[in-house]
C-alpha cells in the first residue's frame, strides 16, 4: 500500500518568485482513521496483553507526559520515539526588555524513533485519482456488501 497525495497549487514562496507565482505541491490524503480501540485491539492480537491492558498501558503514557513535561523533561517511549515541551516566543532588542508575556507558542514536539524515520523514508507514494465518480454506484448492496479490510 501507499500514501496517497493529491496536487495544490499554491504561492511560490521561494526567494526570487515573481509575486504571482504559484507551483504545485504534493498533500497526503488520509484513507481512514485507525482510532483507539481498534489500535488496542491489534496491538492485542499480536500479544498476552487484553485491549484493556494495552488502553491502560497508553494512559499510563499520557500520565507520565503531563507529569514529566512540565518540568521540563524530555520523555522517551522506547523505539517509538521521544516527546518535548517547547516554546516560542517574540523577540526582544534586549535581555531586560524580555519578559515572559513574549512567549506566544507551547507545544508538544513528538521526535520519531530510528525505525519511524526509516518508515516514512521508504513510504511508496501513489498520486490520487481524481477520475473515479465522487458519489457510489447506484443500484445493490449496502454497507455489508464491503469486504472487511484488516
Amino acid at each position: 500500500m501507499a500514501v496517497k497525495y493529491r496536487l495544490v497549487q499554491r504561492k511560490d514562496m521561494s526567494k526570487d518568485a515573481a509575486p504571482d507565482a504559484k507551483l504545485f505541491f504534493a498533500v497526503s490524503s488520509s484513507t481512514g482513521m485507525c482510532d483507539t480501540t481498534q489500535l488496542c485491539e491489534i496491538i492485542a492480537d499480536r500479544s498476552a496483553a487484553t485491549p484493556g491492558d494495552v488502553k491502560l498501558v497508553l494512559d499510563g503514557i499520557l500520565y507520565v507526559l503531563k507529569q514529566k513535561l512540565p518540568d521540563g523533561q524530555t520523555v522517551q517511549v522506547g523505539d517509538l520515539g521521544y516527546f518535548q515541551a517547547i516554546l516560542g516566543s517574540k523577540g526582544a532588542d534586549t535581555e531586560k526588555d524580555f519578559s515572559a508575556t513574549l512567549i506566544k507558542r507551547r507545544h508538544i514536539l513528538f521526535r520519531p524513533g530510528k525505525q519511524l524515520v526509516q518508515l516514512a523514508q521508504n513510504l511508496k507514494t501513489e498520486r490520487y485519482s481524481t477520475d473515479t465518480p465522487a458519489t457510489p454506484p447506484t443500484g445493490g448492496g449496502g454497507e455489508d456488501d464491503r469486504p472487511v479490510i484488516e
